[in-house]
């Protein structure tokens, strides 16, 4: 019998391990993109929450010491 077939089979055998290898790797780089994402997003949501603390204090800061007046 012809050998070619054996040949094709080895090859594709080594490139689709090539390839899982691959998309093993992507993937747990996307994991790790999502994982900043998600901490930056929290760190972010975190600031806004205390810049709108601030800021409203001082908004209804004057008119609560106004109202006691």
């Amino acid at each position: 019998m012809d050998q070619r077939p054996d040949d094709v089979e080895a090859a594709i055998d080594r490139m689709r391990s090539r390839l899982d290898r691959d998309l093993t790797r992507l993937g747990r780089r996307i994991d790790a993109m999502k994982e900043k994402a998600a901490a930056r997003a929290q760190w972010w949501g975190g600031v806004a929450a205390i810049a709108a603390g601030v800021v409203g204090a001082l908004v209804l800061w004057p008119r609560s010491a106004h109202a006691r007046s």
